[in-house]
């Protein structure tokens, strides 16, 4: 039995968020998996943009609904990583992004903790009556391939993201 849960982040866990932040070095683009909380000025401003796009009706311009999670150890309750699950696709989203994003923290690398929450999140996805879901990561990111690969991720290809100009893996995994 796994040690860790995902949860839906609350304000309980903003000391926590913030260090889970603070971990990270910084960069443009954030935190995968994380709902750009690298970018926001608090944890107030976050956990409501994390409610606002979980709806149709009030996501982000260019988004898609997602849920939003932390994944915390249940034997000290603390936040080891963080996790994204966007209920539909875009064409970006479908060609260099795909349903889930997620990290790990810095200090928590691993310890195959990438692979329990990928496996969380499959059962979580299994909700939206999703056959199957796409996951991707950089071509050089080989412990996330791992994670994807020991989650029964299929590699589809690989193309180059025109944000970034960098190779991405697209996996699918069946549900």
């Amino acid at each position: 039995m796994t040690s860790i849960r995902l949860i839906t982040p609350t304000l309980e866990y903003a000391s926590q968020l913030n260090a889970y932040k603070n971990e990270f070095p910084y960069n443009p683009n954030g935190i995968e998996g994380s709902s750009q909380l690298a970018l926001v000025n608090s944890i107030e401003d976050w956990l409501n943009r994390v409610e606002k796009n979980r709806h149709w009706d009030t996501v982000q311009e260019d988004r898609m609904p997602a849920e939003q999670y932390i994944a915390v150890d249940k034997r000290d309750n603390t936040i080891v990583g963080m996790l994204n699950f966007r209920k539909e696709l875009n064409e970006y989203l479908l060609n260099y992004i795909g349903h889930i994003g997620y990290s790990i923290a810095p200090s928590k690398r691993r310890q195959g903790l990438g692979t329990i929450m990928l496996k969380l999140a499959l059962i979580e996805a299994k909700k939206f009556n999703l056959d199957k879901v796409l996951i991707t990561c950089t071509d050089d990111n080989i412990a996330s391939a791992g994670v994807i690969e020991n989650n029964g991720g299929i590699l589809e290809d690989k193309r180059v993201d025109p944000g970034d100009q960098k190779l991405t893996r697209r996996y699918w995994v069946t549900l």
